[in-house]
């Protein structure tokens, strides 16, 4: 029997190791799926038109305004959709090019695609054909709005998963408006990569069976918000979604500090409110009741509260608070997120050597594990890069992979 230290030693780094990846994406939701599993560990082949993820154009210009240190065919945000790969560029249309497909499917665990219903069955990407090929075959196809309904056949950004999944109402202002991050695509990535992982094993348990895997953009920005829609589900009301501190008890509050920064703290209920009052030098206010509901009463409170948390640093509140037993933590940006101890010491945020971007923090694994690795950060290929080695392993020669060039078959 293997004792603990011989098991270890033979499990692979990565959790996904001798798990393959094929990809036909474009954008953020669906490769950044692919990159997840690819961080962890599973080789993840990226297949592109011979004009490639339009996203190497076209991504530095949303969101992530990057053009500053853009390139021709790469930018920050395809970096992000698109670590961890190797790349080849494929004319899905011709018949040779279907042919590499097939191979590459043969030999894969997981397919991922977000293009519309439509161009996969145009392409023969769809769960059908390609299970056909390889029945232990997880297919995961990400959507704008789901597999079913009248939007089945409709595609969709970002954007329209906010707006659809209620998020345009949480951003405070009169005139609903989507939050200027990439949040929905994240999430769909996310969801994505988890269900793909929970059809593998699925597949492990049922036979080594593949299936046909659903994710959206709106399904994920739904699940976000279940804590509102339950709410409003069981209340028949509209839970606030907007921010006022003075409708907030002050343990539950935001204030700024003496170095213009700011702190939150999450202490709910009445039982520490002598404690936090006796802690800024307020023990005078221990026996005034708060009233969220009482604006004026509210107003006054906040009035001889702030002036105190104006006298030590953000640092120095959030030190002391904890040592009385009260949660409070800094407000930071995302530059203090880059730098924090906390998260550098959990490898949420991990510092790399890039080959564009020299040493540079990039974010990490929100999880770890006891005894493999689960993060890494390979540069995304350029368009193609890998076509040559791909096509190898598949059993062509240098012959044909320069016909296959000549063709315009591959580029």
């Amino acid at each position: 029997m293997m004792n603990e230290e011989t098991a270890r030693a033979s499990m692979p780094a990565r959790p996904l190791e001798g798990i393959t990846v094929i990809e036909v994406g474009v954008w953020h939701a669906g490769p950044g799926a692919a990159a997840i599993l690819g961080d962890l560990g599973a080789d993840v082949v990226k297949i592109e038109s011979l004009d490639g993820d339009p996203e190497r154009g076209e991504g530095g210009s949303l969101t992530l305004k990057s053009q500053a240190i853009d390139s021709p065919g790469w930018n920050l945000m395809f970096e992000l959709s698109n670590r961890n790969k190797r790349a080849i560029a494929l004319d899905l249309a011709s018949e040779q090019g279907k042919q590499v497909l097939r191979q590459l499917v043969e030999g894969a665990d997981v397919f991922i695609t977000n293009l519309r219903p439509g161009a996969k069955r145009k392409l023969g990407i769809d769960y059908e054909s390609l299970a056909s090929v390889n029945p232990r075959l997880v297919h995961v196809n990400v959507s704008g709005f789901g597999s079913k309904g009248p939007l089945a056949e409709e595609g969709g950004f970002d954007t329209l998963g906010q707006a659809l999944a209620g998020m345009f109402y949480v951003s405070g202002h009169e005139v609903p408006q989507p939050l200027p991050v990439v949040v929905v695509d994240q999430l769909t990535a996310q969801t994505a990569a988890q269900a793909a992982i929970t059809a593998l094993l699925a597949r492990e348990r049922n036979g080594g069976e593949g299936q046909d895997v659903h994710v959206s953009l709106y399904g994920s920005g739904a699940l976000l918000w279940s804590a509102q829609l339950m709410w409003e589900a069981a209340l028949d009301s509209k839970p606030i979604v907007t921010y006022d501190r003075i409708q907030k008890t002050p343990l539950l509050s935001v204030y700024r500090c003496k170095d213009d920064r700011w702190i939150v703290g999450t202490n709910p209920g009445r039982a520490l409110w002598s404690t936090f009052t006796e802690a800024i030098g307020a023990a005078d206010l221990a026996q005034t009741p708060w009233d969220v509901d009482d604006r004026t009463s509210q107003e006054a409170l906040y009035a001889a509260i702030d002036p105190l948390m104006l006298e030590r640093t953000a640092v120095e509140w959030v030190t002391y608070l904890r040592t009385k037993g009260l949660l409070f933590a800094p407000v930071q940006d995302f530059g203090q997120v880059l730098a924090d101890e906390q998260a550098r010491a959990n490898g949420y945020v991990v510092e790399h050597d890039h080959p564009r971007l020299g040493k540079i923090t990039l974010p990490g694994s929100p999880f770890t594990l006891g005894k493999q690795l689960t993060s890494r950060w390979q540069p995304a290929p350029d368009h193609g890069a890998d076509t040559t080695e791909i096509l190898s392993n598949l059993g062509f020669d240098s012959d044909q992979i320069a016909a296959m060039r000549e063709q315009r078959i591959v580029a």
